[in-house]
């Protein structure tokens, strides 16, 4: 190769924008972002071909776009957390694949919903691309992992009908599935430090409504 088409080769990767696995998993599905014409796909895909077709992603790929998905449901999130939640307790009791029941497989995902997360991962979190590179990976021990995610997800189930209450829950969620898929340990420790500080505000919750309680009784 000539001297000036390696120094072509490497402008144009120098300039080519950085994106997250997660984006070009979505891309991979059918999912597009408006700044290319529509490819030819399927209307909705399933949450099993879902599954299926992303089954090299594993575990993170669903927790990031489950995450995803629930973000415009505020207060309503329930089934999204839970689900979820039976995604990182596989993950805690070391299941190498996702599993999910039939029921959950056969429900439909609109193909616009997919184009929505892409959006929101290619327009709001570049600079996590940014960020973000293979390193600290004896942090991603699955089990420690899918209890966080666990923890995480269950508080994203809590019917509370407040606006933005999932987005505290999502962001922590988003951040297991980055550092999960892109085998980045500093994600990782950021989600198990999120994971702490929601458990000591827990605990201050638990402890000023047993306070109220104890003045009204």
């Amino acid at each position: 190769m000539r001297d000036d088409d390696i120094r072509l080769a490497q402008e144009t990767v120098a300039i080519a924008p950085q994106r997250l696995r997660l984006d070009d998993l979505l891309r991979e599905l059918g999912a597009e972002d408006g700044d290319a014409p529509p490819p030819q796909r399927p209307h909705a895909l399933t949450v099993g071909e879902l599954v299926d077709k992303a089954a090299g992603a594993g575990f993170g790929f669903l927790v990031g776009i489950l995450a995803l998905i629930s973000i415009p449901f505020l207060g309503l999130s329930t089934p999204f957390g839970l689900a979820i939640a039976l995604i990182g307790a596989q993950m805690t009791i070391g299941r190498a694949q996702p599993w999910l029941p039939l029921r959950a497989r056969r429900r439909q995902l609109r193909m616009t919903m997919l184009d929505r997360c892409l959006r929101i991962l290619a327009r709001r979190t570049r600079w996590l691309a940014r960020m973000t590179r293979r390193r600290w990976e004896c942090l991603l021990q699955t089990r420690l992992v899918g209890l966080g995610v666990t923890l995480l997800a269950l508080g994203l189930a809590l019917p509370l009908p407040i606006p933005g209450s999932n987005i505290i829950f999502i962001i922590p969620l988003l951040i297991y599935a980055i550092g999960i898929l892109e085998r980045d340990g500093v994600w990782i420790a950021v989600g198990h430090a999120s994971v702490l500080a929601h458990a000591a505000l827990a605990v201050v919750f638990a402890k000023t409504v047993m306070k109220v309680i104890h003045h009204l009784v």
